[in-house]
């Protein structure tokens, strides 16, 4: 089965995390520290992150929905061209010079639609993992500072594939996320306020 999308959420995802919000968190606090020797220094993963908040979730699974509903459509409508695209095969010595050059025509045309409507689909994708992104920067920015000045950080760093070994102390990745759920709890649509008669 053609899979509509070019890669899943995690792997197209990191594109705006890692060149836009991940730079930020990689900058989080550089203070000015006498002796280099005794900064304090905390590593996170800005993909354990995003996955593990609440909000994070939340988001990704609206998300995943809706790629799901894209690729059942598409499904349908490739299931579709098949069909015709058979049709023709079987019946085009039969069909007269009109019918043909009119199914031919067809097929031509659900193709260029059928890629289209993949290509239109990609480009949501990509828009809605960005607005994710986007809008947890500056949340996720101010939970990294007051963080790090709580807790006598000098800096803390975002792991990434060239990093081979980092003390697992010094990953506060776990931390981070607790704070951000705390300070961004995620409000479930049966939740009601006990103002509101």
């Amino acid at each position: 089965m053609t899979n509509i999308l070019r890669g899943r959420l995690p792997v197209v995802g990191l594109g705006v995390w890692g060149f836009g919000f991940l730079y930020l968190m990689s900058i989080v606090v550089w203070s000015q520290v006498p002796d280099v020797a005794e900064a304090k220094v905390g590593f996170v993963s800005g993909l354990e992150i995003l996955y593990g908040t609440q909000t994070g979730q939340k988001q990704i699974a609206e998300v995943q929905v809706f790629m799901e509903e894209k690729q059942k459509e598409y499904d349908v409508r490739r299931l579709e061209l098949e069909q015709l695209r058979e049709r023709f095969e079987t019946q085009q010595l039969t069909l007269n010079a009109q019918t043909r050059s009119n199914m031919q025509r067809d097929i031509e045309e659900d193709d260029r639609e059928l890629k289209r409507f993949q290509e239109d689909t990609q480009v949501e994708i990509t828009r809605r993992r960005d607005e994710i992104f986007a809008g947890e920067n500056t949340k996720l920015q101010s939970v990294l500072n007051e963080y790090a000045e709580e807790n006598g950080f000098s800096v803390i760093f975002i792991r990434n594939e060239t990093q081979i070994y980092v003390d697992p102390s010094l990953d506060v990745t776990q931390d981070i996320i607790h704070v951000y759920d705390e300070r961004y709890p995620v409000v479930s649509a049966t939740t009601t306020d006990p103002s509101v008669p």
